[in-house]
């Protein structure tokens, strides 16, 4: 639990070929990534195949569009950021995770959630996305390239930080505030919808990973209490994982025992019913002839019809006794004092 959530975004601007630098950087292209000292190819994880990157990166460049203030139409300036790249690390160096396979399977689980949450963000503003892992360095890491798909191609309404800051100046500029102010009131907006954004990551990924949020700031603690501070919040965040996992075991005992209770009153009543009818069936057939009732024992006993032998007898007794109650002796009292004088309740089978 000491691990923390390890999340960067960036823009890049086709000037000096840097957007095709960054693709070129995350596909292993010689002369891309000194700082890797094996590379090797980058592992296809969701979204747009990696190799069809560039082409599509070139595809939107060539559609896109500003227009001046004048109402001309013209490319879009170099300088204009085209692409947000984003990484998301794990926590857990390569070494450490090959020697433990329950470590590998929750990285599998951490790479699910993570990929989830750049497609789910580049769904939102309509971006193309690609995904893919790298297991080449330290620690295994994913990369996220999002290229907006509008003719404008601003990769600012990507980035949350820089689309709030220009969200809240505009809005200040619409009210009348004067230009320094409003861009101050931009910037001030930045770092709120950044920790915000770190906040959303925190609870789709990195929480149900066991990973930290809020430990940060080492540099500017001693590290004695940056240490304690680290064992309180991972006590803390460990108590509510067990406590959410103890939530989960309870409602799941709950909802199987609401199953099986279920399920035994329906198999009650459907005893029920099917012995009810054999009994209905004994008295239209003749083999129950009477119904008396016993003052020693307080029960009614069943005369048994002419014609019936002893083993249909037991049988039709066995049929009858997962139902041997007052409700099902009623019915037949009933059925029997009726019939003699009403013999159509025999055929018209109203009762069987």
């Amino acid at each position: 639990m000491s691990c923390a959530n390890f999340l960067h975004i960036d823009l890049h601007a086709q000037k000096g070929g840097r957007a095709n630098f960054v693709i070129d950087e995350l596909s292993r292209v010689p002369g891309s990534c000194a700082h890797v000292e094996d590379p090797r190819p980058p592992i296809q994880i969701a979204g747009c195949p990696f190799v069809e990157l560039s082409s599509r990166l070139k595809e939107c460049l060539d559609a896109a569009y500003e227009m001046t203030t004048a109402g001309v139409r013209k490319k879009i300036r170099e300088t204009q950021r085209i692409v947000l790249a984003g990484v998301a690390s794990y926590p857990i160096s390569m070494a450490e995770m090959r020697a433990c396979p329950n470590e590998q399977r929750r990285y599998r689980a951490w790479q699910t959630r993570a990929a989830s949450f750049f497609l789910d963000h580049a769904e939102v503003h309509g971006a193309l996305c690609s995904i893919v892992a790298h297991h080449d360095e330290k620690f295994p890491h994913l990369h996220a390239v999002l290229i907006p798909t509008d003719t404008a191609m601003l990769a600012l309404a990507l980035h949350p930080g820089y689309a709030a800051r220009e969200a809240v100046e505009q809005e200040c500029l619409r009210q009348g505030m004067p230009k320094k102010e409003a861009v101050a009131a931009g910037r001030r907006a930045y770092a709120p919808a950044m920790r915000a954004f770190q906040d959303a990551y925190h609870g789709q990924v990195g929480y149900p990973s066991g990973h930290a949020r809020l430990v940060t700031g080492r540099a500017h603690l001693p590290r004695g209490e940056y240490l304690a501070l680290r064992t309180c919040h991972d006590a803390r965040d460990q108590a509510i994982l067990e406590r959410e996992q103890a939530e989960r075991e309870r409602a799941a005992i709950v909802a199987e025992t609401a199953r099986l209770m279920e399920m035994g009153r329906q198999a009650s009543e459907d005893v029920m019913a099917a012995s009810f009818a054999a009994g209905m069936r004994a008295v239209r057939d003749g083999r129950i002839e009477d119904i008396v009732y016993n003052p020693v024992d307080h029960v009614a006993d069943l005369i048994r019809g002419p014609g019936v032998d002893d083993v249909e007898w037991e049988q039709l007794l066995n049929d009858l006794a997962p139902a041997w109650d007052q409700g099902l002796l009623a019915a037949l009292e009933a059925l029997l004092a009726t019939r003699s004088r009403s013999p159509a309740i025999r055929q018209e089978g109203a009762y069987f």
